[in-house]
């Protein structure tokens, strides 16, 4: 009877619990559901002054003029809100107007004008916290942007899509899909954009065991673009791509000391180039214990691009080991490539270690790598053709393309959306070092700095042939402190032709290289740092003699202030070549925060080369300044950049200005 009156009264406690608990969650129910509830509001003015000036001269004559001084006030509110309860319907709703004051002067004619510009933004989540989410959202907005290191554009951006997703909770694999589309215009100085893109995408994930994971996903991207330079036509381009890809994770053994990562993609281009691919990709890396390690990959590739048909079997194996003072790998290459008209294969292998052993000032290092390559190709085609490698155009420094023994004629450069097609000693110019070809921006060209641009080209075969290649390379390493290091490398690659005639010369190479490395903390928190090597440089096209010097200092200043300047020397001196490299460049930045809640920088880069056929001279200064109090924040940004290349000159002027203050 005892035991049964506590049982009552234990029963009795948890159902009073219970109870209490269900008007709890109740009440906090209640209090949520609403029939409209806005949770937040934001509200933000912003005042904008922009000037963009830029103007090229030729021998000293000014041969174009721009400039853009734009004031704009931007105001914008963003509210968050619900229907019934947060769990059915959250909204993130808002709008700004934009107005737009600009004045566009040139050489020869000044006009102004003036916009007002709506945006709207809209975020509608059904069911967030089901498995079972959807997201519809529609945004209308009017930034500003940078292009390249100088110019802006003013754009019109509309984009609109919808989320859904069935999570694991009620379907047997994650399933998610999104679909949206945008379009986006604007113009500038030396660029106009036009674009609309569609996206869909439906993925399937699924995580089993502990760490393992599959996902196959499928997409579909179509764009039409009338993007392009300002002083070129512009060609519309429509491009629709297609991509499924699965990729999956595998742990085995107790500690998951085995892992297979499985990578398969199939995609297609309908446009120039048409391109069809499928490519896997299974990775086998297995951890045998703290000291061995050893991988096993297979790359498959079959590819159809224009006219040119690739297949490519790749095999690499290989072990690591690691010691406390002794590292080393071993490794097999096995490659059976078959191009339209040209069959490649390749066996080889390759080894390195390195020891390190102390001494009685620090440690010396040696190490050994090097290789066997057993080589043979059957070709029937003279040349063969790339399309689109990509090449990022910085400044005017020049740009290696790819693939050796290219064709100088047969280069064409192309924006990203191929839209246009850059002219050749306007734009661009093509440079030959050795068997090496490379593309250098022209400054008064419609290449933008920074720009990222496709190149399409042929390169010589060399024919049916067969080499051996022998790589040996040895380092000599001396690091009497933690602060410095003396090094010696030595570089032997020989070709052997073991039979065939080739049309392209084999290019035997050995190169010496002797180096000093330091980064010395001071007192008071100076560093003093840099690097010097000269590396002579044997091959049979084209020898060469280089010597590299750079060298910096970090001084900490009052005022929280911190300023390094950095100076580097290089000389390239290509004996079968006139372009040579003789680049003197510094490099001064500031940080400093010198009042309350500021934040200044300051940075100046000098850069010149005169080594080779046309001079380039490039001087870079930008100044920052970032200050904020509460809801009240300011930041100023004045860019300067001057480019000369031989008798050519562009200067460049860019000052922005930001008041916004927040409610």
């Amino acid at each position: 009877m005892k035991c049964s009156a506590n049982f009552l009264i234990l029963t009795a406690l948890q159902r009073g619990v219970l109870v209490l608990l269900c008007l709890t969650i109740t009440e906090v129910m209640a209090a949520d559901i609403k029939a409209f509830n806005i949770t937040e509001v934001d509200n933000e003015l912003v005042l904008r002054y922009l000037n963009d000036k830029q103007s090229t001269l030729q021998s000293g004559s000014k041969t174009q003029y721009v400039a853009r001084p734009t004031f704009q006030e931007e105001y914008r509110i963003d509210t968050n809100s619900y229907i019934f309860h947060p769990s059915l319907l959250s909204m993130d709703l808002g709008a700004n107007i934009l107005l737009d004051q600009s004045r566009y002067e040139t050489l020869d004619a000044e006009n102004s004008n003036s916009e007002e510009l709506l945006g709207y933004r809209a975020r509608l989540d059904f069911l967030k916290n089901k498995p079972y989410p959807a997201t519809v959202y529609y945004n209308k907005d009017n930034p500003t942007v940078s292009v390249g290191i100088g110019d802006r554009l003013l754009l019109q951006n509309t984009k609109y899509g919808i989320d859904l997703a069935l999570l694991e909770q009620i379907s047997p694999v994650q399933i998610t899909f999104n679909a949206w589309r945008q379009t986006t215009k604007g113009d500038g100085f030396d660029l106009t954009t036009d674009d609309a893109i569609e996206h869909a995408r439906l993925q399937f994930y699924n995580s089993y065991g502990k760490g393992n994971y599959a996902q196959l996903s499928h997409q579909i991207n179509n764009r039409d673009s009338n993007t392009g330079s300002t002083g070129l036509p512009i060609e519309e381009r429509t491009t629709s791509n297609t991509a499924t890809n699965f990729d999956s994770k595998n742990l085995f053994g107790g500690s998951g000391q085995a892992q297979l990562i499985t990578q398969v993609a199939y995609t297609t281009q309908d446009e120039y180039p048409s391109r069809e691919e499928l490519r896997a990709y299974p990775i086998l890396n297995w951890q045998h214990n703290d000291k061995i390690n050893s991988f096993y990959r297979f790359l498959y590739t079959d590819s159809e691009e224009e006219t040119v048909d690739i297949n490519q079997k790749l095999f690499t194996s290989g072990f690591g080991y690691s010691g406390k003072r002794t590292n080393g790998h071993a490794g097999i290459q096995l490659e059976d490539t078959k191009n339209t008209g040209t069959n490649y294969e390749n066996r080889g292998v390759n080894y390195n270690i390195d020891h390190t052993v102390p001494v009685g000032f620090g440690s010396v290092t040696a190490g050994y790598s090097g290789g066997f390559d057993n080589r043979n190709q059957v070709s029937d085609s003279v040349v063969l053709t790339v399309f689109g490698e990509e090449h990022e155009m910085i400044g005017t420094t020049q740009v290696n393309l790819n693939r050796q023994f290219i064709i100088d004629s047969s280069i064409v450069v192309s924006n990203t959306t191929r839209t246009q097609i850059y002219i050749l000693d306007m734009d661009y110019r093509v440079l030959r070092v050795g068997s090496t070809t490379q593309i250098q921006r022209l400054v008064n060209g419609n290449i933008l700095d920074g720009q990222i641009v496709l190149v399409d080209y042929e390169y010589l075969t060399g024919g049916t042939f067969a080499y051996d290649l022998i790589n040996n390379n040895i380092r000599l390493q001396w690091n009497p402190s933690n602060f410095y290091e003396l090094y010696i490398r030595y570089i032997e690659s020989k070709q052997e032709l073991r039979e065939g005639d080739p049309t392209i010369p084999l290019n035997s190479i050995s190169s010496m290289t002797y180096g000093l490395r330091a980064d010395h903390p001071m007192l008071n928190g100076i560093t003093l740092g840099g690097e010097a090597y000269i590396q002579d440089h044997e091959e049979d096209i084209n020898p060469f003699l280089l010597e590299y010097l750079t060298a910096y200092i970090d001084l900490p200043l009052p005022r929280l202030t911190t300023l390094r300047l950095s100076v580097r020397r290089q000389l390239i001196d290509n004996e079968n070549s006139v372009e040579d490299v003789d680049l003197t460049a510094y490099i001064l930045r500031l940080l400093a925060r010198p009042w309350l809640r500021t934040q200044l920088s300051y940075e100046f880069n000098y850069e010149e080369d005169t080594g080779g056929s046309l001079n380039r001279l490039q001087n870079i200064q930008r100044l920052q300044l970032r200050w904020a109090h509460r809801q009240l924040s300011f930041s100023g940004n004045i860019f300067y950049s001057n480019t000369t290349q031989g008798t050519i000159e562009q200067d460049r002027l860019s000052i922005r200005f930001i008041l916004a203050r927040s409610f």
